[in-house]
């Protein structure tokens, strides 16, 4: 009793100042994410001055965001003011709290983003998928340009996606990770239902990933959040009721609890099963060359080293040191998701362009589908234009493979898990869901 009257006491002594920069400092960043969201869906203003697929734009944007940056500048430099004099044990209870506040701004901007979307689906009874276009360009440069149109179509969320990287790498291990790092069936579990809210395509998720690995967190929970937040994610799943017919709906669902649940633990109790009798990387030898390309490819992930020498004592410092690493983890991966993006483009392209609905067209689907990178609910457009053309089975292939893994999603999982085996498994499980759910179709 004496403890907790003793931190009632403390906490009454925190100047009013500085709890009003904390509310100034959040309050800013809620205006800015608010205006980065209305940037990708515009639902704020009643007319914009410029609308593309990929972006619009009003001059209140640019005051909005102007008036959040300045006030997240003035909020950050009053809090470290203050910090200089407060108590340490009553700044490290702000600092938790904070950490929390931050991740709630980031989940609520991430569900305007998806609902928006969704809610206009809805309205209207279709989704488009638009942004496939390559903007005209053929030849060789044709993945390159494709590869332009996904990073267009997904900035938004992979903004966030960096963001919630950095915040998970920087306050996870003090709050998250006793979760986060549940082996066995209760960390793939878990992971699924970390995903459940998250509507990230799987290269956005597969972003977080190394965040969550470099902090503790387990193979089943990493690949059941990977997987899951494509599949499971609650958005999808409603898109997918509303505007599917009933038995590629019923498809959708299944094969989102199957592959995000039962698949990715059964992958990561492989991976269990290689460590306990001894399977590491060096027992089955690869190329020297080969070899150091893959180490080097390894160490771009070690993002731990980012945050081990900066201060998380303070909501100033958790918020610089959040900043700081999300920019970091942005310099280091998003290249690294374009360049196997253009990689996936181009062997996309290079498949046999005879298409039916047979055997062979849904196999070839399965693995297109399955390197192929595709925005969050992209599957459900491309699966109604391929049943309404007849391609039943190769349409219930796509809904399944389309989503969950792509190349540079499994590249990225690799280099964050340092398993290329684990990794390969888990693509050839999806490819091979999605060969079995086409032939059911066909």
């Amino acid at each position: 009793m004496r403890i907790e009257c003793a931190d009632s006491f403390r906490e009454q002594h925190v100047p009013s100042s500085y709890r009003w920069s904390l509310t100034a400092l959040v309050a800013s960043l809620g205006l800015f994410l608010l205006a980065i969201v209305d940037l990708r869906r515009g639902f704020l203003f009643a007319d914009y001055f410029l609308k593309t697929p990929y972006l619009v734009l009003s001059p209140l944007h640019l005051l909005m965001l102007a008036i959040g940056l300045m006030g997240l500048l003035a909020g950050h430099r009053t809090l470290k003011r203050h910090e200089t004099t407060l108590d340490p044990a009553v700044l490290e209870s702000y600092t938790g709290r904070m950490a929390f506040v931050l991740f709630g701004l980031l989940v609520a901007d991430l569900f305007t983003y998806r609902g928006v979307a969704a809610a206009r689906a809805v309205a209207v009874g279709s989704l488009g998928a638009g942004w496939l276009a390559a903007f005209g360009v053929t030849g060789w440069l044709k993945p390159v340009a494709l590869s332009v149109s996904y990073l267009l179509a997904v900035w938004h969320a992979t903004v966030l996606g960096v963001l919630l990287a950095g915040l998970a790498l920087t306050f996870m291990p003090r709050y998250l990770q006793p979760y986060c790092a549940r082996p066995g069936f209760g960390g793939t579990l878990f992971g699924g239902l970390f995903a459940l809210p998250q509507p990230f395509c799987s290269c956005c998720a597969a972003l977080i990933t190394p965040s969550l690995v470099r902090r503790g967190a387990s193979v089943n929970f990493s690949l059941a959040f990977v997987v899951g937040s494509p599949m499971l994610n609650l958005s999808a799943l409603i898109l997918a009721a509303v505007l599917l017919p009933a038995p590629y709906a019923i498809t959708r669902v299944l094969a989102g609890v199957i592959l995000a649940v039962l698949v990715t633990y059964a992958v990561s109790r492989l991976a269990e099963r290689w460590d306990r009798i001894g399977v590491s990387r060096n027992q089955w030898p690869l190329n020297p060359r080969v070899s150091r390309w893959r180490d080097l490819y390894y160490r771009i992930f070690d993002l731990e080293g980012l945050v081990r020498e900066r201060p998380l004592n303070t909501p100033g410092d958790l918020v610089s040191t959040w900043l700081f690493v999300s920019g970091r983890i942005a310099l280091i991966l998003v290249p690294t998701l374009w360049v196997w993006s253009v990689a996936t483009a181009a062997m996309v392209q290079a498949l046999p362009s005879t298409f039916g609905n047979n055997l062979p067209s849904v196999v070839s689907a399965a693995i297109a589908g399955t390197l192929l990178m595709v925005s969050t609910w992209t599957e459900i457009p491309v699966a109604l234009q391929m049943i309404q053309a007849g391609y039943t089975g190769p349409a219930a292939t796509l809904l399944v493979v389309l989503p969950p893994v792509s190349l540079p999603c499994l590249m990225l999982l690799a280099g964050s898990l340092g398993r290329y085996r684990v990794v390969l498994l888990l693509g050839l499980a999806v490819a091979v869901a999605g060969i079995i759910a086409g032939v059911a179709f066909l």
